[in-house]
């Protein structure tokens, strides 16, 4: 009996075919043996297989890999020289071992027998990757990264400028702030501690807070541009008056700019230090808070005007005040009258007081080339009840311009 090539060829493949199921059937048993109760065939962690391990070997597989981690840094912040860290204890940094455990024993057990069958022989031959993350305390993370920041944060200084006794300016520089953001910086830190990405090295980057009188503002200033002088007497009226001044003890006025003694002086209440004085009220004698203030804006009016700076909102009293020459004085009240001047030099000015106790002093300091070897005097033309300022530039000696400022009108005061 003869068996046809095609005949031989069915032969071989059926038996090919019942080989591949043979073994296919005890690939199948042996995977299904091998995985029993068990991590199944072809799972790791971190780089090491945890196949065949049992739910209990995972868990202290885990918590050995988690505690390994945890023996590093969190993350080390730096800002210039300075180094802060932070701790996997300060947050409360942890692996989620109980999770990456389970995680881990249902690979390959979640769906029906024979998806789970053909998973598993396929996880056997190209193998499946189990990460374990971690958790923390997102609040005390929080409070060591404010705590960091209370470190590094500055307030800005302004650079000062000071008489000294010998009429030279002193000055000391300006201090730049540093404001640190701590929002965005959680939110960076976060994904690298939950995916146990240890140790974060980041270089911290604080905003500028650059100040309002800066080194450059005082660079050219080199002397006193103008000043003036009024007395008066101790007492509440006296510490109002020394209270008003304080505030203008260093203000900077940049070229082309204006300054408002409301603005930089603020209310004149009682919260604010105030006490009752006297003050003259549409000509009569009255007692208010804050009384004597008015002699701290003229003091001001005058020194500015012999500085060269230029009137921009000014009102005379009632009636003539006793501590300034008639059409001298610049009233104030809250809300209602200003004085405001502005700084037409090509360099910056700036403001300095000093109070005696009986004697209060502003001073202007400049650039002294600024006004350009000129001096400046101010001169008073007509009544007392209708005077007329004049101020006069002088070069040499001689008046190279007269400038009218204003006629004021006083009433007489009412007894």
């Amino acid at each position: 009996m003869s068996i046809s090539n095609r005949s031989l060829g069915k032969i071989v493949a059926l038996a090919t075919l019942g080989t591949a199921l043979s073994i296919f059937t005890i690939g199948c048993i042996s995977v299904t043996v091998a995985n029993q109760n068990k991590i199944v065939m072809g799972v790791q962690s971190d780089g090491h297989t945890i196949a065949g391990l049992t739910k209990t070997e995972a868990h202290k597989y885990f918590a050995d890999l988690a505690n390994s981690k945890l023996q590093r840094k969190a993350a080390v912040l730096s800002y210039k020289e300075r180094i802060f860290q932070i701790d996997p204890s300060d947050i409360k940094l942890h692996g989620n071992v109980d999770e990456a455990t389970e995680a881990a024993y249902k690979i390959g057990r979640e769906g029906t027998p024979v998806e789970n069958l053909l998973n598993q022989m396929r996880f056997a031959i190209f193998g499946k990757t189990v990460t374990m993350d971690a958790s923390f305390d997102e609040q005390l993370l929080n409070d060591k990264l404010l705590a960091i920041k209370k470190a590094i944060d500055t307030q800005p200084v302004n650079g000062t400028a000071t008489l000294a006794a010998d009429g030279s300016i002193q000055k000391t520089p300006a201090v730049t702030g540093l404001d640190l953001d701590i929002t965005p910086l959680a939110a960076e830190l976060a994904p690298d501690f939950k995916t146990f990405n240890l140790t974060v090295q980041k270089e911290l980057t604080p905003a500028e807070q650059p100040p309002f009188v800066q080194d450059t503002d005082l660079a050219a200033m080199d002397g006193i541009l103008g000043s003036y002088t009024t007395r008066f007497y101790p007492g509440d009226r006296g510490d109002n008056i020394g209270l008003a001044a304080s505030h203008l003890q260093g203000a900077l006025v940049r070229s082309g700019s204006t300054l408002s003694f409301n603005s930089i002086v603020g209310p004149r209440t009682r919260d604010a230090g105030y006490k009752n004085a006297g003050v003259i009220v549409y000509g009569e004698h009255a007692i208010d808070v804050g009384g004597g203030v008015c002699q701290v804006s003229s003091t001001l009016y005058n020194a500015v005007l012999l500085a060269g700076l230029t009137p921009v909102e000014r009102t005379g009293h009632f009636a003539s005040s006793s501590y300034v020459p008639a059409g001298r004085d610049a009233t104030v009240a809250d809300g209602l009258i200003d004085f405001v001047f502005r700084n037409p030099l090509p360099h910056p000015v700036y403001l300095t007081v000093a109070n005696s106790g009986s004697a209060l002093t502003v001073y202007v300091l400049g650039t002294k080339a600024d006004l350009a070897g000129k001096s400046i005097a101010l001169v008073t033309e007509g009544s007392s009840m209708r005077p007329s300022l004049y101020r006069l530039w002088m070069q040499n000696g001689e008046v190279v311009e007269r400038e009218f400022l204003h006629t004021d009108a006083y009433e007489p005061l009412k007894s």
